[in-house]
């Protein structure tokens, strides 16, 4: 029988971005999209590190709502590529491993683990597979050994183990007592499912898969599948990827800088002649410089906008070399570039006017000027300001890069005159939605707001103790933070429209709309009004 390797590397993105830039870790970072390469306020939490979801950072929320929770958050753009070429290299590395490797979601592989026991058995194999991704920075890695792919991906949610097997023949055996969410469902499904009490895979096995399909349709079926052990998926060969890199080893040893200048000149020519034959612009650069055999100089060159233009390239590295000389003569030198995407024939252009169709197109001049002063400067120097709809004095205003290399997007844009980002007074009612959980209710307020005692899942609000009796939070909005001073007193508060439900062995029956509340300063929750 067939086996399959899942490994899965938590919060990969996190993880990529934090090896790409080692000066990111124990900080609360976020990754956030929008804004259509601008840095606004309204872009939303795609993913977020550990220190960040100690802060209640939680994913959906804005970036203001994050801003206001924490004030030392770090953020930046989802970069989707960034991510892609993690994956890529790991790939390579488990090559070694399997020749079966296919990546299946961020951070999550497949490998082929048949035929093991001649090769030393597969915690040999897990140990292995270990090693490699902790010798590529990911050290909190997990692998799964089962006979299917959705097997093997559960074993790694094993939050105790660093690696787990399961024994030939028993993955339904294994699924069935975990929660339903791990099925490749929709929310809504899995709410639909929990208030009807099936809580776990084995339940939703047990269920006729003719009423699966009537309910859920198509995806229902598949995960019907899933939870009975039956999945199809399997590690496929991996894509090769040419690697676009240049090197040349001289007679003599070289230190002048237009010697210099011409033996990259013929290397960055032969690398353009191939980014234009096969359509693709370069992102980033690595030059290397050797002195015999030894590394001395290694500079990672960063472009404000996807290029393959030979004459541009050689400029950008002229300026690096000003304003940082080698120390040494070099005897051998490599060009390499490290991230590259599809040519586009649009322009990139810079937007003069947030509100104007008025723009300043980015020809090479300007994007070499702007390359200069990057280059000179430092990575994010050249900032502009803009306003917020920050809840206090001092988040009123931030600076954002005119360029941020980080963003990765092709489409280069600039706002030199920003509208303000309004505060959202209706915020709690609009994400309820028009006939949302509020809707015509009246909030009524007690004297004084009553402490209450929640329970937390994954970071989540999901029950609470209220009146002597205990409750089930079956509806909450995302919450709404405010912080900074109310008259001579310090807040930071977030707020959440919940409805609760009572538990089957209470005596009450009757469900309740509240406005429950978080004081982060002091840690605890409380509810400050009955919707009715």
């Amino acid at each position: 029988m067939s086996r399959i390797a899942c490994l899965r590397i938590p919060r990969f993105p996190i993880a990529a971005q934090l090896k790409y830039d080692p000066t990111l870790k124990n900080k609360p970072l976020v990754l956030v999209t929008g804004g259509e390469g601008k840095k606004t306020l309204n872009q939303k939490v795609l993913a977020c590190s550990t220190q960040a979801s100690k802060e209640y950072i939680q994913l959906g929320m804005r970036l203001s709502e994050a801003r206001a929770i924490c004030g030392d958050l770090i953020s930046l753009q989802y970069d989707t590529k960034l991510y892609e070429e993690a994956q890529t290299e790991i790939a390579r590395h488990l090559i070694n491993l399997s020749p079966r490797v296919s990546a299946v979601e961020p951070g999550v592989f497949l490998l082929d683990a048949s035929g093991l026991s001649h090769m030393g058995g597969e915690i040999r194999f897990a140990t292995n597979a270990l090693k490699i991704l902790s010798k590529l920075s990911y050290v909190e890695s997990r692998v799964g050994i089962a006979d299917s792919a959705f097997a093997a991906s559960i074993a790694t949610r094993l939050k105790a183990r660093r690696w787990h097997m399961v024994p030939q023949g028993k993955d339904k055996t294994f699924i069935a007592p975990m929660p339903v969410e791990y099925l490749f469902l929709e929310q809504e499904s899995v709410d639909i499912l929990r208030d009807l009490g099936i809580k776990t895979i084995g339940d939703f096995a047990s269920l006729s898969i003719t009423a699966v399909a009537e309910r859920f349709g198509e995806q229902g079926k598949k995960a019907h599948e899933l939870a009975l052990g039956l999945d199809h998926r399997r590690p496929t060969l991996p894509q090769v990827f040419k690697d676009r890199q240049c090197s040349m080893e001289v007679g003599a040893p070289i230190e002048s800088l237009n010697q210099t200048l011409f033996i990259l000149k013929s290397l960055i020519d032969r690398l353009s002649s191939d980014l234009k034959r096969d359509g693709l612009c370069a992102e980033e650069l690595l030059i290397s410089f050797f002195n015999e055999s030894d590394l001395f100089d290694e500079r990672p060159i960063k472009l404000i906008a996807p290029t393959n233009s030979a004459k541009f390239l050689v400029e950008v590295i002229k300026l690096s070399l000003e304003t940082t000389k080698l120390q040494r003569e070099f005897t051998g030198v490599r060009v390499s570039i490290q991230r590259y995407c599809d040519e586009t024939w649009q322009q990139s252009h810079l937007s003069i006017s947030a509100t104007t169709n008025e723009q300043l197109e980015l020809n090479e001049p300007s994007m070499l000027l702007l390359q200069r002063l990057t280059t000179r400067l430092g990575e994010g120097k050249v900032v502009q300001p803009q306003a917020s709809d920050g809840y206090g004095l001092t988040g009123s205003g931030m600076w954002t890069p005119v360029i941020d290399t980080k963003a990765r997007s092709i489409e280069r844009t600039v706002s030199y005159k920003q509208a303000v980002n309004p505060v959202d007074v209706d915020y709690i009612l609009k994400r309820a939605g028009a006939s949302g959980l509020v809707s015509n209710l009246v909030l009524k307020k007690p004297h004084e707001p009553v402490r209450v005692m929640v329970e937390m899942k994954d970071e989540q609000p999901v029950s609470l103790a209220y009146a002597g009796n205990w409750y089930r939070i079956s509806l909450i909005t995302t919450p709404e933070c405010l912080s900074g001073f109310w008259w001579d007193r310090l807040i930071r508060n977030s707020y959440y429209v919940a409805m609760i439900q009572p538990s089957q062995r209470s005596e009450i029956s009757e469900s309740l709309v509240v406005l429950l509340a978080k004081e982060h300063l002091k840690d605890s929750w409380q509810i400050e009004g009955v919707y009715d």
